[in-house]
C-alpha cells in the first residue's frame, strides 16, 4: 500500500470518527459536473448506463463543506486516476484531502453493475440559508476561446487589408495541386520579409490555439499543456502566447535549416518556395480543422479533437507529397537527392514532430 493510500485512509477514518453522528445537509449537487469517458474524451453525463464517472473540483472552494458519496451498491474511488478505496458511504473532508493532494483534483466513481442509485454532494453542518448563492461552474476556457478567437479574427483582418494578394496567395488551395506552379513574385521569395514575419506569427497563434483546445477536451498526449480545471482566463491566455512563441521559434528554427541544407544541396533557389508552400499548406490544414470545429460544434456533433490534430497531420504529410512532385516536375533534380533532400528537411523533422506531441 502505497504512503498516499495509508495517509488517506487514515484521514478518512479520522472524518468518520469526528462525523459520526451528525446530520449533514445537502448544500450543492455534483450531478451537474459529472463527465462520462466517451470517444476518446469526456463529455457530459446524458443519463445513459455507464459504470464509471468523473469529476473534476476545486478543493480551495469547498468554504466548510464536506465531500459525500453514497450509493446502495458498492463504488469503487480514484483519486487523480489512483485507486484509493471502495465503500458505500464517504464523507470526506476537503482540508484533509489538500494535505495529501493539491486543490484541484480528479475523481472518478467505478460501479461494476452501473451508475444507479449515486449520490455526489457538497454538504454541510448547516442549512443554507436564503441568501445562499453557489459560485457557478468556471467559464474561463470559454472566455478564453472567446478573446482569442476575436484576436485571431482581427489578425487575419489586418493582414487581408494590409496584403490582400499575399494573404489569397496563401489560402489559395487549387494552388496546391499546380505542379508547373513556381511562385515568382518577390514578396513571396522573400520569406523573411517583415510581411511573411507577421503570417508566420498568425499561424503559430493558429496551431497553439488548436493545441490547447485539444488538450482541454482530451485525455490523450498533450502531457506539455496544463489541463487544471481551475485555470483563470488569464492563464488559459498565457499559456496560448507562450505555445505561440515556441511554436514561432521552431518554425524560424525550420527556416534557418531549411535554408542552410539549400545551400549545401547548391539549391538556392528551392528554399524560398519550399518554404512558403509549407506555410501554405499548414494554414490551410488548420483552417480546415477550424471548419470542422464549427460545423460540429453549431450541429452539437461531438467531435474528437485529439483525432482531428491526426487528421491534420496527414494533410500535412499529403501536402509534403505534393512538395515533391512540384519539385521534381518544375526542376532538373534527379528523384533520389530530391528524395534525400526533402527526407532531410521536411519528413524527418515531420515525422519527430508528430511523434513528440501525438504520441
Amino acid at each position: 500500500m502505497g504512503i498516499k493510500k495509508i495517509v488517506f485512509s487514515v484521514f478518512f477514518l479520522f472524518t468518520l470518527y469526528h462525523c459520526a453522528g451528525k446530520d449533514f445537509y445537502v448544500a450543492e449537487s455534483l450531478r451537474p459536473q459529472w463527465k462520462v469517458f466517451t470517444d476518446d474524451k469526456l463529455n457530459p453525463f446524458d443519463e445513459s448506463g455507464y459504470k464509471a464517472i468523473h469529476i473534476s473540483l476545486d478543493l480551495a472552494q469547498a468554504k466548510g463543506r464536506f465531500l459525500q458519496i453514497e450509493s446502495y451498491d458498492t463504488f469503487y474511488l480514484f483519486i487523480n486516476n489512483k485507486f484509493v478505496i471502495q465503500s458505500k458511504r464517504l464523507i470526506l473532508n476537503p482540508d484533509s484531502l489538500k494535505q495529501i493532494y493539491d486543490n484541484a483534483i480528479f475523481i472518478s466513481l467505478y460501479q461494476p453493475k452501473g451508475i444507479n442509485s449515486l449520490e455526489t454532494n457538497w454538504v454541510s453542518l448547516f442549512r443554507n440559508d436564503s441568501l445562499y448563492n453557489p459560485k457557478r461552474p468556471s467559464q474561463s476556457f470559454s472566455n478564453f476561446i472567446l478573446v482569442a478567437t476575436l484576436v485571431l479574427l482581427v489578425f487575419f483582418t489586418g493582414l487581408y487589408q494590409t496584403n490582400p494578394q499575399l494573404t489569397l496567395d496563401y489560402l489559395d488551395f487549387t494552388k496546391l495541386f499546380f505542379l508547373r506552379d513556381r511562385e515568382e513574385s518577390q514578396i513571396v521569395l522573400r520569406i523573411t520579409s517583415s510581411v511573411n514575419l507577421l503570417f508566420y506569427l498568425f499561424c503559430s497563434l493558429l496551431t497553439s490555439l488548436a493545441l490547447v483546445t485539444a488538450a482541454h477536451y482530451s485525455n490523450q498526449g498533450l502531457s506539455f499543456l496544463a489541463r487544471s480545471a481551475t485555470l483563470t482566463t488569464g492563464q488559459e491566455i498565457g499559456q496560448w502566447l507562450i505555445l505561440a512563441l515556441s511554436i514561432l521559434g521552431l518554425l524560424m528554427a525550420k527556416l534557418a535549416f531549411v535554408t542552410l541544407l539549400a545551400l549545401l544541396y547548391d539549391w538556392r533557389d528551392v528554399a524560398g518556395f519550399q518554404y512558403f508552400n509549407f506555410v501554405r499548406v499548414l494554414l490551410i490544414s488548420l483552417a480546415i480543422l477550424a471548419l470542422v470545429s464549427i460545423f460540429c460544434f453549431s450541429f452539437s456533433i461531438n467531435l474528437n479533437y485529439f483525432n482531428l490534430l491526426k487528421t491534420g497531420s496527414v494533410l500535412l504529410a499529403a501536402g509534403l507529397g505534393l512538395l515533391f512532385l512540384k519539385l521534381l516536375t518544375s526542376t532538373s533534380f534527379r528523384s533520389f537527392h530530391l528524395f534525400t533532400y526533402l527526407c532531410a528537411s521536411e519528413i524527418f523533422p515531420l515525422v519527430i514532430l508528430i511523434k513528440v506531441i501525438l504520441f
